[in-house]
């Protein structure tokens, strides 16, 4: 036989060697023994009930489980492993899995409790959505301990609006005064979205003046503002400098009403320089945007006030606008015009007092010149005349609190608290206003 005829066979051993084509399949490990332990577990409350996670991170939630575990067959167990899947069909659907290591013991024939929290995030809340534990455990000789799986439902809450807050004045600026950069600095200080109540500038609304005078006190807030226009806003060009100044914070160019979403409120932003009484097209639109919206609460803005103790006095071509406000339930209404500060009992469109009445401030304290008192108005609660400030309104998840903070150096304050109120034509007996007063001071 030659030397490759000898060889060759070799390498072909080693081949299928290399290649494991001779080797016996290895067995598959055998799973560890079943242990004769009998343990069950229950969870309780049934349904659990999901809250928002305090970390405030949006979409996720909380739930704590009140677990009780107990052993029947007189075999002590040891539990190593909790498994928590909960998960929701609502839209979108959302799921999600979370495992804990624990060591809680289990004697024969006893019982055990563990209070288990865990963390997740939901994409929707869902009054039905599940929740199942998984566990893992063994008995004293390593032996695993089979344990039902336990199933649950789960109620996740809507997340909780985080309160917003609307802060501003109207009537603000001439050039060469000090008092609206003392209001803007008050600005400065308080987060929150920006509300101007028309009368952004004097004497006459020009680019120049919306860019020379406003624009380096109030101006500076101009990214986070919602304004309205006033008569002197509209006295050279009919607004169009206001609207080109502001842009998207005016609303739609030669209308400027539009509505926004603050927290949980409806904000709602009227023109009281154009055509506003029933049968008009901003009428129409604020008639169709207040059925349109699902909050509980609205604030309104513009800048002629129905009712006012200045020496403007009342505006009555707003009472239409009032009436329909009044149908559907909103809750606050802020105006400027008259220079001076001033805050209302809840009323109705022809000044009766009325629980489910709406409540006027007027703000035109943003820096132009105080005006004196006129004929004072009934339902008129408060009355300042010599303080600059801002009203800041804290809008919650059905109430409100309103505080008039003054200029540094100045003392007047008004702060107090109030309900949403139920819209008339979903009212059954007149509903109290809750209404808090906590401060109304002078100084």
């Amino acid at each position: 036989m030659s030397a490759r005829a000898l060889v060759l066979p070799l390498v072909l051993a080693a081949f299928v060697a290399a290649c494991g084509g001779d080797q016996t399949p290895a067995s598959p490990t055998p799973p560890p023994p079943a242990s004769s332990a009998a343990v069950t577990v229950s969870a309780a409350p049934n349904p659990l009930a999901a809250i928002a996670d305090p970390s405030g991170v949006a979409e996720r939630y909380r739930v704590s489980a009140n677990l009780t575990f107990r052993e029947t067959a007189g075999i002590a167990a040891t539990v190593t492993v909790l498994t928590v899947t909960v998960w929701s069909t609502a839209s979108p659907p959302w799921s999600s899995t979370s495992s804990t290591n624990v060591s809680i013991a289990v004697g024969a024939k006893g019982t055990a409790a563990y209070t288990l929290p865990t963390t997740f995030d939901a994409a929707a809340a869902d009054p039905a959505a599940r929740w199942q534990l998984d566990v893992t455990a063994a008995d004293a000789e390593g032996k695993a301990v089979s344990i039902a799986p336990v199933q649950v439902m789960m109620a996740v809450p809507p997340r909780p609006v985080a309160d917003a807050v609307l802060v501003g004045a109207g009537d603000v600026d001439g050039c060469g005064r000090a008092e609206p950069e003392y209001t803007a600095r008050l600005l400065d200080r308080i987060p929150g979205t920006v509300f101007v109540a028309g009368d952004a500038t004097y004497p006459s609304g020009t680019m120049a003046s919306y860019t020379s005078c406003y624009g380096p006190t109030w101006g500076r807030h101009l990214w986070r503002t919602f304004a309205v226009p006033g008569n002197h806003d509209y006295q050279s060009d009919g607004g169009a400098a206001f609207y080109q100044y502001f842009g998207t914070a005016a609303g739609p160019p030669g209308l400027g009403y539009h509505s926004h979403t603050l927290g949980a409120w409806h904000v709602v932003m009227l023109n009281s320089e154009i055509p506003v009484k029933a049968g008009s097209p901003q009428y129409e639109w604020l008639r169709q945007d207040l059925g349109a919206s699902t909050a509980a609460c609205t604030v309104a803005v513009w800048h002629h006030p129905l009712f006012s103790s200045g020496q403007n006095g009342n505006s009555a071509f707003m009472r239409d606008v009032w009436n329909l406000m009044f149908q559907y339930g909103v809750d606050v209404v802020v105006n400027g015009h008259d220079h001076l500060y001033e805050r209302f009992a809840p009323q109705d469109a022809n000044g009766r007092a009325h629980a489910r009445g709406i409540r006027e401030f007027v703000v035109g304290t943003g820096g132009y010149p105080l005006y004196n008192r006129g004929q004072t108005q009934a339902n008129s609660e408060v009355f300042e005349n010599k303080t600059y400030g801002v009203l800041k309104l804290t809008l919650k998840s059905g109430k409100y609190d309103w505080e008039f903070i003054p200029i540094d150096g100045q003392t007047f304050r008004d702060a107090g608290s109030g309900t949403c109120v139920t819209p008339a034509a979903s009212a059954g007996a007149p509903q109290p206003d809750h209404l808090t007063i906590l401060a109304a001071r002078g100084g």
